[in-house]
């Protein structure tokens, strides 16, 4: 078995610190020889750790296919002062990989004690709004700037370390070695884009907001909320505009400006007990059986679901949050609004996390 530990010269800008004490934070990556946990076998492990101000890395690397064992071994004397692991879609593949063939040597790897942080999972829920090809790794590290001297892939680099273990040619080591040290020292950089989902999810503030006017491409006159959103952290390295028929995202640095477009329209506010409203067709609305006896019997009718509303001329934005006046065009409708005056600075935060999340 060979064992390299050296610096890794890296930085992470996100405040992992939030998962567990730095020093006790384990960034993971395994290499195997295929996909199958009974038949192929793992042959490098790399980890990233926090020692003595400054981020180190190590690789075991098995000389041969006996060698595994010593590996997971090694691996597990390792993570035995660790609390949390943090990887690339490691949930799915890395850790029941690893597993698995620990306990196919009677290993007690115990991963389950670590807290499990899977980077691919939470930066996933951006695909819409970074609009990547895809969000594998090398995508991802593209998009933040990251340039790569590793330029194989891990399914091309089987058949790299077969021909190793074959003919013992040491220059075959390298190539094995630098992609699986890239994998994880490039994972620490790609954790900033963490401070995007937190963002997502509600960590902001909004700097101030206001109704503005604008032409549409018809030369129409229109309105639209705009809501300028500032973060403590950097978001991303990756500028990010979003142009929708419903709405606009401009990111930048730690800065957001949100346009949502404005609706001019008469929507039906729906009352949800028709039992005790008649319906007026004439008038197109229902009113409440307590005031019915001003109205003739001929032009009421028992009120339905479908019908059971009042029609409200107003100025609208797309629904998000709690709100006691929520409006529809028709009753199945699946699009609901609200007023823009039910905004204020009271309910706009709630509102905006609801529709940031919604993205």
């Amino acid at each position: 078995m060979l064992v390299i530990k050296d610096e890794a010269k890296i930085t992470v800008d996100y405040p992992i610190e939030k998962f567990a004490d730095k020093e006790k934070i384990l960034y993971f990556d395994i290499e195997t020889t295929g996909l199958s946990r009974k038949y192929c076998s793992i042959y490098l492990i790399g980890a990233m750790y926090f020692d003595e101000g400054k981020w180190m890395y190590a690789q075991w690397f098995a000389d041969n296919y006996n060698d595994e064992a010593n590996v997971i071994m090694a691996f597990q004397k390792f993570i035995k002062d660790y609390d949390c692991l943090i990887h690339f879609n490691g949930n799915s593949f890395d850790i029941p990989f690893v597993n698995d063939r620990a306990d196919n040597y009677n290993i007690d790897l115990d991963l389950d004690r670590l807290k499990s942080v899977d980077i691919y999972k939470d930066i996933s829920s951006l695909k819409n709004v970074l609009n990547l090809p895809n969000m594998k790794q090398k995508t991802l590290e593209e998009a933040v700037g990251i340039k790569r001297t590793d330029p194989f892939s891990g399914g091309e680099l089987v058949e790299v370390y077969k021909e190793y273990v074959r003919t013992k040619d040491q220059k075959l080591i390298y190539p094995l070695l630098l992609h699986n040290r890239e994998d994880v020292l490039y994972m620490g950089k790609i954790t900033e884009l963490l401070n995007l989902c937190d963002f997502f999810n509600g960590d902001f503030k909004i700097s101030d907001w206001n109704i503005s006017e604008y032409k549409d491409m018809n030369g129409n006159d229109k309105k639209e909320l705009v809501v300028n959103i500032l973060s403590d952290k950097p978001l991303s390295a990756i500028d990010i505009t979003q142009n929708t028929n419903s709405y606009s995202i401009k990111i930048k640095e730690n800065k957001c400006q949100l346009k949502i477009k404005i609706l001019e329209d008469n929507l039906k506010l729906f009352f949800n007990n028709y039992k005790d409203y008649y319906y007026l067709p004439e008038e197109d609305k229902a009113i409440h059986k307590s005031v019915s006896q001003f109205v003739d019997k001929n032009y009421r009718e028992q009120a339905k679901a479908s019908n059971c509303y009042e029609n409200v001329s107003d100025s609208f934005v797309t629904a998000f949050g709690d709100f006691k006046y929520v409006f529809r065009s028709e009753y199945n409708s699946k699009y609901e609004f609200i007023r823009i005056s039910d905004l204020n600075d009271d309910n706009l935060t709630e509102y905006i996390k609801e529709f940031l999340k919604s993205l």
